[in-house]
């Protein structure tokens, strides 16, 4: 199994500066790699405190900050953007950090984003098929002509070209409805599951019918790449692991629900999945959302729980997200580095 750290860029105002977060947040990818990690994955939102419109721009930072770690996104809000303008800008991620993209897409769940840019979720299954379609096709091709409902390109070399051949990796993310695994699927391409607002072991039938859906599609499922993991913190005990975290974990929880209206999914044809998220996300209390979702504990406890991950999805991948809810620098350089030194070499 590779080991990833993920970062969604929760920022708490009253914590610090912007810059001060970015500079904290650089240093921790450059000791992740220290430490092993193989991969950092970065989310991008707009309109609000989860900090990274522009997942571009900081993996352009972050390659310059290391040598060996993958750059993944988790994941770039396809339907929100002009597809031929992402591939132009992640190709140059690719290229600048010589052949080390993973490009994770998604629909993303903020009516706020769709709103401020003028997209209508109603749309965005058909936007996203056709953005990575776009994408694709440019990446793959030296020159791109396409003719689709929401875009038009005339014969156009897209540049620079990616490092990677035939192109860099596509991950689709992927939540708890079917369309999702079965449009990763038909195409070949890696899969990420949203495993943050439900158990791993809810998503055992739908990474079943992904490999079903392979099949049917003429790949190999032992040729793809699938992900998950955890908000995570390994303290020395499970008490003091505990005492740490816990409110901060709260604190991020808050912050999510905020960010989200049970009357913006209720009439979304696309969206009806995230009608009940901000009702769970204010009534769960911090042992219940310990016992299904996070990860926390001593290393025995969070060893058992990437296990048990693995067991339900048979993921190739495992993430960690584990500096959120301003969880303060030096512990999470101590988690992350009982993860690497204590968990990670049983997976190897």
């Amino acid at each position: 199994m590779k080991f990833g750290l993920l970062t969604l860029f929760d920022y708490y105002p009253e914590d610090c500066s912007p810059q001060e977060y970015y500079r904290f947040l650089l240093d921790e990818i450059a000791y992740a790699e220290e430490l092993g990690f193989d991969s950092v994955w970065m989310g991008e939102h707009h309109f609000c405190n989860y900090l990274c419109p522009s997942p571009q721009v900081f993996a352009a930072a972050v390659a310059q900050r290391t040598t060996r770690l993958r750059l993944g996104t988790a994941v770039v809000l396809l339907p929100l953007h002009d597809p031929v303008r992402l591939a132009e800008d992640y190709a140059m991620v690719d290229v600048l950090s010589d052949g080390r993209l993973d490009f994770g897409v998604s629909r993303g769940f903020q009516k706020s984003s769709y709103d401020g840019f003028g997209r209508s979720m109603d749309e965005s299954r058909e936007l996203f098929a056709e953005g990575i379609d776009i994408i694709d096709k440019a990446w793959s091709q030296n020159t791109l002509a396409y003719e689709g409902r929401y875009r038009r390109v005339p014969n156009l070399p897209v540049l620079p070209r990616p490092v990677q051949r035939p192109r860099p990796p596509i991950w689709i993310g992927a939540g708890p409805t079917p369309e999702s695994y079965e449009f990763a699927a038909a195409h070949g391409y890696n899969l990420m599951l949203a495993a943050v607002l439900a158990p791993t072991k809810h998503f055992t039938p739908f990474v079943q019918l992904y490999r079903e859906r392979l099949r049917e599609a003429g790949y190999d499922p032992a040729q793809v790449e699938i992900s998950t993991g955890n908000h995570c913190y390994v303290g020395t005990s499970s008490a003091q692991a505990k005492e740490v975290w816990a409110q901060h974990y709260l604190r991020y929880l808050h912050f999510v629900s905020t960010l989200v209206e049970t009357k913006d999914y209720e009439q979304a044809k696309q969206f009806k999945a995230f009608a009940g998220v901000k009702s769970f996300l204010e009534r769960i209390d911090f042992e219940r959302a310990r016992a299904t979702l996070a990860v926390c504990g001593d290393v025995e406890e969070c060893a058992d729980r990437v296990a048990q991950a693995q067991e339900a999805v048979g993921n190739t991948h495992y993430w960690v997200y584990s500096d959120l809810g301003g969880l303060p620098r030096e512990e999470v350089w101590a988690s992350l580095r009982r993860f690497a030194e204590k968990v990670m070499p049983r997976f190897r």
